[in-house]
């Protein structure tokens, strides 16, 4: 089974602070600005073909150096591919400030991204037993495209609304799995979401609305997962974190590498929050994203 990701590629500029800035004001730097590879298409392609799956990555660059560098970083990752098209727009470009505890700040420039459209996820190549990770920094109609294609191909739809947007009836009946943290949870139901079984009653909303089963993540507390039986909590590891950036997008590749390989869900779902939770011990998205061997070797030690 191959994982097909469609989704954005960008480049980040990240801040690291004491603390992150209020309204207005200025905070001085701590650490020296770190420019790297994101977008979270790109994070989560990454972080599939590191833990040794099989995966394509749909996405598009932009023009001029920071397109340049987002084609390099394709390569680098070997998701260089025909689905890796080219805009005549600017690249993706995220601004991030993270503070001493992890926390983080981010406000993204879509540019390239928003110029993948249906077309361009036309033909791509799945069959059975595929599993389709998508995410919402490209158009809601590409997305919904995409899905609608996997699902005529009989692969498996996830989906992780982020950023969180109104999503049209036909793509929630589209997606077998949600991935939505507390944030997005709320504002795609209208519910609460600050207690368990806040985000229980809301994840119930999700699946009422057509999805098949939500994967909610819930921070330093792992995830908890919904479907029309009930609901299961499964915790993460306790680590001390250094970066939250990209800690979903590790958990989502982990979600979908342990459904690639035949898991239960259960079990993937216990995959992605070791998963996330290696993230977050590390600056920078990319350093964050593990092999399956140095996974192993984190869990093993914590």
């Amino acid at each position: 089974m191959s994982i097909v990701v469609v989704g954005s590629i960008g480049i980040d500029f990240v801040a690291v602070a004491a603390r992150l800035p209020q309204v207005g004001e200025t905070v001085l730097a701590t650490q020296p600005l770190h420019i790297g590879p994101g977008g979270k298409g790109f994070n989560q392609a990454a972080g599939v073909g590191r833990l040794g799956a099989e995966v394509r990555f749909a996405t598009k660059t932009g023009r001029g150096d920071l397109g340049r560098q987002a084609r390099s970083f394709l390569e680098l990752e070997g998701l260089l591919s025909p689905l890796a098209k080219e805009s005549d727009a600017d690249n993706q470009v995220a601004l991030i400030f993270v503070d001493d505890s992890g926390r983080n700040m981010i406000s993204v420039t879509p540019g390239a991204s928003a110029d993948l459209h249906p077309p361009d996820v036309a033909a791509l190549g799945m069959g059975p037993g595929d599993i389709l990770l998508a995410q919402l920094e490209i158009p809601v109609a590409t997305v919904t495209a995409a899905a609608r294609h996997a699902k005529e191909a009989g692969a498996t739809v996830v989906l992780n609304p982020a950023p969180a947007a109104p999503l049209p009836d036909e793509l929630l009946q589209l997606v077998d799995i949600a991935t939505p943290n507390e944030t997005e949870l709320a504002m795609l139901t209208g519910l609460p979401t600050a207690t368990t079984s806040d985000v229980v009653a809301a994840a119930d909303r999700l699946v009422s609305l057509g999805v098949g089963e939500v994967v909610a993540t819930v921070g330093s507390k792992g995830a908890i997962h919904v479907d029309r039986s009930g609901s299961t909590n499964y915790p993460s590891l306790l680590v001390d974190a250094i970066d939250s950036t990209g800690a979903g997008d590790a958990f989502n590749a982990g979600l979908a590498v342990g459904l690639s390989r035949g898991l239960e869900l259960g079990t993937a779902i216990e995959l992605a929050c070791q998963a996330g939770a290696y993230c977050v011990t590390k600056l920078g998205v990319l350093d964050g994203l593990p092999t399956m061997a140095q996974l192993e070797d984190f869990v093993e030690l914590t």
